[in-house]
């Protein structure tokens, strides 16, 4: 059935103008925008059409978050005050060998209900035993480019994971609202002829591929992006996730290339790794989107927070310099590009992904058009009053109405203490 949304204020696009308008969505598309829509027959309204007065709401293009790791919501507050070397490989390496399918279909299924209340319609994940992430992506509705984490310790290993990687992408992609790509997890854990295998399944399957790229400072002892072009994984549709300490060279070939940089400013900062040069990227065009990284380094799967930051952290170098168009941009219409969908943006023969706000959330007063926009970058709000999917309500009033599971809170945190307890006992605690 068709759906209208009347009288909302509507934010398009990052550039646009806030106007008051209607939205009619047929299926998952937006097939018309109009000040006040037009509707034959009258009588028979209730029969064609799902009615929805959104007075004193702002629609805005749902949330694209690049980069995190769902199922990671486990170890939230887990290894604060950490770098990232012993945070990864002393904290959660060891915890994440302890993982399966249940685990990490509450671990995601947990992390999509937080994003699914903020707004956010799009994640780009990476992780381990993706068959339960993708599950959980099924049962909420979430729009998923979802990737089995790559790393290489010997050759049956990889293989292993290559296995599940074509698995995933033979049972789920292009279904449920997910598509499939490949996710090397970094170059100091994949070395460089794998990546030259990864850039070729990654064009066998046309498919998208993400990576951590210069994380930590140290990482650029260890590899430089001059060899990882030489594999050619560039040549793909590449979403690297951090680049925190890339230089000019570096972002000139990150440009060249077309490399989309999900800058993920809070877990940048708590893992102690530093703040990405994000002007200078810009000032060679590059794609930079936004991400939240995992529960475990954020604490939280913000990406209203993540926006706030990234405007605030760039601003330290002259509050001219990053405008609030940009912070929308990276959450909106830059992944859509990114992700080759038309996202993004609130236009017709777009996909109907949408966020809607109360406007009476003080937050957001005074509600005055002029301000609207900046109240969106500077004073982010802890949940949205509805989200839609390819034209479903997943999130509508503090409710999830795809959801049928009652007990995920329970089972979710069963299986968190049987797993440290299991934790524990492997370290002879």
């Amino acid at each position: 059935m068709k759906k209208i949304l009347k009288n909302a204020y509507v934010l398009m696009s990052a550039d646009a103008d806030i106007k008051k308008m209607d939205i009619l969505i047929d299926d998952d598309i937006i097939v018309e925008l109009s000040d006040q829509m037009y509707i034959e027959d009258k009588e028979k309204i209730e029969d064609k059409y799902e009615i929805y007065d959104f007075t004193n709401k702002l629609i805005i293009p749902g949330f694209i978050n690049t980069h995190t790791h769902l199922a990671m919501s486990l170890f939230r507050g887990i290894g604060d005050d950490l770098t990232l070397q012993n945070w990864l490989f002393n904290e959660m390496f060891p915890r994440e060998d302890l993982l399966n399918d249940d685990l990490t279909y509450y671990g995601s299924l947990v992390s999509i209900l937080e994003m699914l209340s903020k707004g956010i319609t799009t994640v780009v994940d990476m992780y381990l035993f993706m068959e339960g992430t993708a599950r959980a992506v099924k049962d909420t509705g979430i729009r998923a480019f979802l990737t089995r984490g790559l790393g290489y310790d010997n050759d049956d290993g990889w293989k292993r994971r290559i296995d599940e990687t074509i698995y995933l992408f033979e049972n789920y992609h292009n279904k449920y609202n997910i598509k499939v790509g490949f996710g090397p997890h970094a170059p100091y854990t994949c070395p460089m002829n794998k990546l030259e295998e990864i850039s070729e399944l990654a064009k066998k399957y046309n498919t998208f591929t993400t990576i951590h790229l210069y994380e930590s400072v140290n990482e650029r002892e260890m590899y430089s992006i001059q060899e990882i072009e030489k594999t050619g994984l560039f040549k793909n549709n590449v979403i690297a996730a951090h680049c925190v300490h890339v230089d000019e060279e570096d972002i000139k070939i990150i440009a060249k290339n077309e490399v989309t940089v999900a800058h993920n400013p809070s877990s940048n900062l708590k893992l102690g790794n530093g703040i990405a040069p994000i002007l200078k990227m810009l000032e060679h065009e590059v794609n930079i989107t936004l991400g939240t990284d995992g529960a475990a380094s954020n604490n939280t799967l913000n990406l209203w927070e993540e926006m706030r930051l990234a405007s605030l952290l760039q601003k330290s170098n002259g509050p001219e310099k990053f405008k609030t168009e940009e912070a929308l941009r990276m959450v909106w219409e830059n992944g859509g590009y990114a992700l080759n969908e038309k996202i993004g943006r609130i236009e017709e023969e777009y996909k109907a992904d949408l966020a809607i706000i109360d406007l009476n959330n003080f937050e957001f007063y005074p509600i005055d058009l002029n301000r609207l926009k900046s109240h969106l970058v500077y004073s982010p709000i802890n949940k949205v009053y509805a989200t839609m999917i390819n034209g479903e309500w997943v999130y509508y009033d503090g409710e999830y109405p795809k959801l049928k599971e009652s007990d995920y809170s329970g089972k979710f945190h069963k299986l968190y203490f049987d797993l440290e307890k299991k934790f524990k006992k492997s370290k002879g605690e």
